[in-house]
């Protein structure tokens, strides 16, 4: 009977326990409080659709990106929402004279004073423009793009050169352009603006702003040029800082090897592969539509369809070429246009871009019609806007899918 007692105390006092620790009161013994669930984690906010294409634009205007009047030129401008502002450097406005600092207020070369009622602030002024709309549309990315070197840091003649060639066309010398890079730099320091891209040269393939193309004037000697690039690529990786990008390229679509330029797959194709194939971010190339009016007269309207295969053949040239290097780098059209300024050849260009996965990016230039490259989307003027305006607006922030009919 002892036995049966003792035995029903310990089966009362293992209850009490077990009761004590499920409401955590004072037990007999001590209670080990009670496994809390994990907090469940915080949704994971869904990511921002990527446009179809990424649009960018070239302008040197910076009036054109006030949005402060309504119905003025800067509303179209944001309504096209650019991702890219590619800047053009002329380092031979800026920096003319040997020792002479910098004048970033030098009119820019797309903004001559024989165009009517166009007034420019010069690069200080563009930048300035740019960092204020930059921050009221969520950031613009800014491309740099030097180009055309001053006398006194171009390096002599060399190699063949085509009739009236001067020295701003010439290769700089290394330590005066990196020189320069860093002066921009500190430019952009005191703007307090991000200057996020940077492309080594500009059209480094035409003869109007590198040389010398080729050692002697015969289209079927070695390109000089590609090696000359290179050295501008290699110097200018070496400004760049944490957050930077390179952007290679900005070839002219020239489709010939001549004796005084070098075609687009040529050049690529004679470029070190260290520069093919390096950290850049993207290739960029120009592809323009059509051909400019000669004498004056209006330029001939384009088929859609010839336009999409002259630009599509171009751009499997370049895929092509930096393919024999063992790499491929997402495309930027860093400039396009349509010479006629009518909506179609444009519309179904940028569809096949779109539709193009090796296309990352489509860049307009200019914004402003300017007479001597007339692929504008308002007129100098600023009172008429072209047709070709609609393909582009069409798609401004399109991310589900191609505008069906971006010309209506």
């Amino acid at each position: 009977m002892v036995a049966v007692a003792l035995a029903a105390i310990a089966v009362r006092d293992g209850a009490d326990i077990a009761s004590a620790q499920s409401r955590c009161l004072p037990p007999l013994i001590p209670c080990a409080p009670a496994p809390q669930p994990e907090p469940a984690p915080a949704p994971t906010p869904a990511p921002e659709p990527e446009p179809l294409l990424e649009l960018g634009l070239t302008e040197a205007d910076a009036r054109l990106l006030d949005v402060s009047r309504q119905r003025s030129p800067g509303t179209l401008v944001a309504a096209l929402k650019p991702r890219y502002l590619r800047v053009l450097v002329d380092w031979n406005r800026i920096q003319p004279r040997k020792g002479q600092r910098p004048n970033w207020d030098a009119p820019a070369g797309g903004c001559p004073r024989r165009v009517p009622r166009c007034k420019s602030a010069g690069l200080r002024g563009l930048l300035e423009a740019i960092r204020s709309r930059g921050q009221a549309d969520g950031g613009w990315k800014v491309v740099i793009v030097p180009y055309f070197t001053p006398r006194w840091a171009a390096r002599p003649r060399t190699g063949c050169e085509r009739s009236g060639t001067t020295a701003k066309a010439r290769m700089p010398r290394i330590a005066h352009y990196r020189r320069f890079l860093h002066q921009i730099q500190t430019l952009g320091d005191k703007l307090d603006l991000e200057l996020d891209y940077w492309t080594p040269w500009n059209e480094p393939n035409h003869p109007g702003f590198l040389n010398p193309q080729r050692r002697i004037c015969d289209r079927s000697s070695k390109p000089l040029a590609p090696a000359l690039y290179a050295q501008l690529a290699r110097a200018a990786a070496k400004e760049l800082r944490p957050g930077q990008k390179l952007v290679i390229g900005e070839l002219a679509g020239l489709k010939k090897r001549k004796a005084h330029s070098s075609s687009t797959t040529e050049f690529i194709r004679a470029m070190p592969s260290d520069v093919a194939c390096g950290d850049a971010r993207a290739f960029a190339q120009h592809a323009y539509i059509g051909k400019r009016g000669r004498r004056g007269k209006a330029a001939r309207r384009i088929d859609p369809a010839t336009a999409v295969r002259s630009t599509t053949r171009l751009l499997n040239g370049v895929d092509a070429a930096l393919r024999s290097h063992g790499c491929q780098l997402p495309l930027w059209i860093s400039e396009a246009g349509t010479f006629d300024h009518h909506c179609e050849a444009m519309a179904a260009t940028l569809t096949a871009w779109a539709r193009d996965r090796r296309v990352e990016a489509a860049f307009q230039y200019t914004f402003r019609d300017v007479p001597g490259y007339p692929v504008g989307l308002i007129s100098n003027s600023l009172r008429r806007t072209y047709p070709s305006y609609r393909a582009w607006r069409a798609f401004a922030g399109s991310t589900d899918q191609i505008p069906e009919r971006p010309c209506s």
